[in-house]
């Protein structure tokens, strides 16, 4: 499996990132340099029916921003050490465009099926290669994914500090895994407006708490932050004066950083495509379409912030070099810097609404891709079975097995995504020639 995730992740790793550049030149890097007016975007009344930009947003950053992305904070450190953190940084920024095309491409594409708007991958890879084979083989990508990780891997890195509280880790995914079916049973409306809701307030819970340890242990900031910086290219091998060693261990860090940024963000695997489509606006017009792929790079953004902040709560507690891992070490972190009574129960309940959050999303984008496919509501009920059944499963798995599955599903879906995206842009390069008409206007 090592040999093959490898190859995958690192043919996937140079497509990705050569699209980005190829994407960010032709749209003039609009991820940075438009960045400040998508944020001015969300202040902006709409009239939208039924579910809007704002919840649009916040729906995606909850499929974004998962406990995965704390406990994958954890293991970049671990496995490509502080340096890994800035790769991620830099691949975030890079990438982010892929969401702006994703959405672009995912609007123009959708389809009204029942009453509903329903697009995302699904519909680009369906227009890009009009055959039931690519759909078909994408639905089934698409499934896994959200198994791993939406699911798996959430439950998993929630499950680890359970024993912290003496509660067996296999409790806490029956107990997850009734509360994700009776929620599913709700109009899947109220349950995207319930995460929209939950998003901010779980985020500023979170962030107090890492400005609370970062203030405690502010003496160690500078050195943090050197050391993040030194690892960025210099090793060990470097300093013994091993060559093929230096190119194997800087290929590490990038890779770890890639991946675990790609990861963090989602960038490359649609959720935002299928979230905003589902907006149905008063009148469907490309300025209404460039606006929505516009406020979905703000997500990244935030989800990097929120890495950032946690790789430097690890480093300024020295919790990374212990033997802990995943979610383990954040716990330990955590612990060390505050002697609260109940600080335990308090990161699990904001643990689990990052998780929550997440598996909610991501089930909501394979309910699409499946509704998508099939047009019948029985599938959707059988796939509600299937998704509640398999949560207790990632409660009793290994860690490493399951993020190795992660990341080969994530390489699997990324790489059609990226396929669908470039073939769709040189059939017809609209995305280019509208998006940069429309934001020449507004500059």
């Amino acid at each position: 499996m090592d040999t093959i995730k490898f190859v995958l992740l690192m043919l996937t790793i140079l497509l990705i990132l050569i699209t980005s550049i190829y994407l960010s030149v032709r749209l003039k890097w609009l991820q940075i340099f438009r960045l400040p007016y998508a944020l001015s975007l969300i202040g902006i009344k709409r009239r939208e029916n039924k579910f809007s930009s704002i919840a649009a947003l916040f729906t995606t950053l909850g499929g974004n921003l998962g406990v995965g992305n704390i406990s994958g904070t954890a293991v970049a450190l671990k496995t490509g050490g502080p340096g890994s953190i800035l790769w991620m940084t830099i691949i975030i920024v890079i990438t982010s465009v892929i969401k702006y095309v994703t959405c672009y491409l995912s609007m123009k594409t959708r389809k009204k099926k029942n009453g509903k708007f329903i697009g995302g991958p699904i519909s680009c890879v369906a227009d890009a290669f009009n055959s039931k084979k690519a759909t078909a083989m994408f639905l089934a990508i698409m499934i896994m994914t959200s198994i791993t990780v939406g699911n798996l891997v959430q439950v998993n890195s929630l499950s680890i500090p359970l024993s912290i509280i003496d509660v067996p880790m296999v409790v806490g995914g029956v107990i997850i895994a009734i509360i994700f079916f009776a929620v599913a049973a709700f109009n899947l409306k109220k349950i995207k407006i319930f995460i929209s809701a939950m998003i901010p307030i779980m985020t500023v819970s979170y962030l107090t708490l890492c400005g609370i340890i970062l203030f405690k242990f502010s003496k160690n900031i500078l050195p943090s932050l050197k050391l993040i910086t030194s690892s960025f290219l210099t090793t060990s091998s470097f300093n013994s004066g091993l060559s093929l060693g230096l190119i194997l261990e800087v290929l590490t860090i990038i890779r770890v950083g890639t991946l675990r940024g790609i990861f963090a963000t989602d960038i490359g695997l649609g959720l935002e495509g299928t979230v905003h489509s589902s907006i149905v606006p008063k009148k469907n017009s490309n300025k209404f379409i460039i606006e929505q792929s516009l406020i979905t790079i703000i997500s990244p953004f935030i989800v990097a912030f929120i890495v950032f902040v946690t790789a430097m709560v690890l480093l300024v507690t020295d919790s990374w070099v212990t033997d802990l891992e995943s979610t383990n070490m954040c716990i330990f972190a955590f612990k060390r810097a505050m002697s609260w009574p109940y600080i335990d129960y308090l990161i699990m309940v904001i643990m689990f609404c990052f998780a929550f959050t997440t598996i909610f999303t991501w089930f909501f984008c394979s309910k699409q891709t499946i509704r998508y496919v099939s047009m019948n509501d029985k599938y959707i009920k059988i796939w509600i079975v299937i998704f509640t059944v398999i949560i207790p499963v990632g409660a009793i798995n290994r860690v490493q097995l399951l993020w190795d599955i992660a990341d080969i599903s994530i390489a699997a879906l990324l790489f059609i995504n990226i396929l669908t995206i470039l073939k769709l842009t040189s059939r017809n390069p609209e995305v280019f020639t509208m998006s940069n008409r429309y934001l020449k206007l507004q500059a």
